[in-house]
């Protein structure tokens, strides 16, 4: 029903829309809608599947009652509990998506689960603020959000004869970023990264982005590019935050631009010179949402060394990604 606007290009309109929505919303109300990515996920997961998107806002409510009730704890460290209901959402979430795969409900892609760490965003914003006033938030900035998106659509569409979907040729039946034990390797992600928050109090890029950065890092096309774009988004989201003294959300929000800004013209460059190579190996949301993270908690932990430890960080998912091809190779070979 909706496969004429589930595109690359409407998806990533959406992340950014959304984020600057959020930062809007927040700015006004005092209250933070979810976060950046939320309203934004929340259309992408829409497009991909209504019962998913549902679903996963659901499980928002499931994993944050199931924090309160058995795991909070005053004692914890400030981002501790985004730690732990990662952990929760990561497990319940994946759970309910191999249901809905077998279901023929959703289709398995690295970008259509994406979704099964937002409850634990969604959650993690709960324990901050009141709970109603965040689901307030949440659904008027995801409104905003579609609202403004049809009037890009709409404008851009009829008026400008611009076409929304020029990037999905791209990647049709090429290559695409593949995990294998996908859930286990996010949790190794996981686990080293808290390992270096707890006792090195820096968040080593993001919550689970490690195992995307080392597929992308071992293939000869992704690799530089992809060190690029961090690079390149750096230098200029550190620029602009320190000409206009930009902070917390807004900064999130301006590296999720650029980052977005930076895969899009990477591929339309791609697509322009040779449409049979892939710049890199496919899922456009995790792709951009890598760089921005490593960007942001770059910029954030600069002071504390934090380079070494998402070198170290990305080292680990590089070695679980091999083992677990390895394995793979082995119990599928048979």
């Amino acid at each position: 029903m909706f496969e004429t606007f589930n595109t690359p290009e409407i998806g990533r309109l959406a992340l950014v829309i959304g984020a600057f929505a959020s930062v809007t919303y927040k700015n006004i109300s005092g209250v933070n809608p979810g976060g950046v990515i939320v309203p934004g996920f929340i259309i992408i997961l829409f497009l991909i599947s209504p019962i998913w998107c549902i679903s996963t806002l659901i499980l928002s409510f499931l994993v944050y009652f199931i924090y309160k009730r058995f795991l909070d704890k005053t004692s914890y460290k400030r981002r501790t509990p985004m730690y732990i209901l990662s952990t929760l959402s990561l497990a319940i979430a994946n759970l309910v998506a191999l249901v809905y795969i077998q279901l023929g409900l959703l289709v398995p892609s690295l970008d259509n689960l994406s979704g099964t760490l937002l409850p634990a965003v969604i959650a993690y914003t709960f324990t901050k603020q009141k709970m109603g006033k965040v689901v307030k938030g949440i659904a008027l900035a995801t409104l905003a959000t579609v609202f403004s998106l049809a009037i890009v659509y709409s404008i851009g569409s009829y008026l400008f004869q611009i076409n929304f979907d020029t990037l999905r040729p791209l990647y049709a039946g090429k290559e695409t970023l593949e995990l294998k034990f996908p859930l286990l390797q996010f949790y190794i992600a996981l686990g080293v990264g808290y390992l270096f928050y707890r006792y090195k109090d820096v968040r080593s890029g993001g919550y689970m982005v490690a195992p995307v950065a080392a597929v992308l890092l071992i293939d000869p096309l992704s690799a530089p590019i992809f060190v690029l774009g961090c690079f390149v988004v750096y230098l200029a989201t550190q620029f602009i935050c320190e000409v206009t003294l930009t902070i917390g959300l807004k900064r999130y929000a301006l590296a999720l631009f650029l980052s977005t800004m930076f895969v899009w013209s990477v591929e339309i460059i791609f697509l322009k010179l040779d449409s049979t190579i892939l710049p890199f190996k496919g899922s456009n949301i995790f792709v951009i949402i890598a760089i921005m993270s490593y960007v942001n908690d770059g910029i954030l932990y600069a002071k504390k060394k934090v380079f070494i430890y998402m070198f170290l960080t990305i080292a680990a998912a590089i070695v679980s990604y091999l083992l677990t091809n390895g394995l793979a190779t082995i119990l599928f070979s048979k």
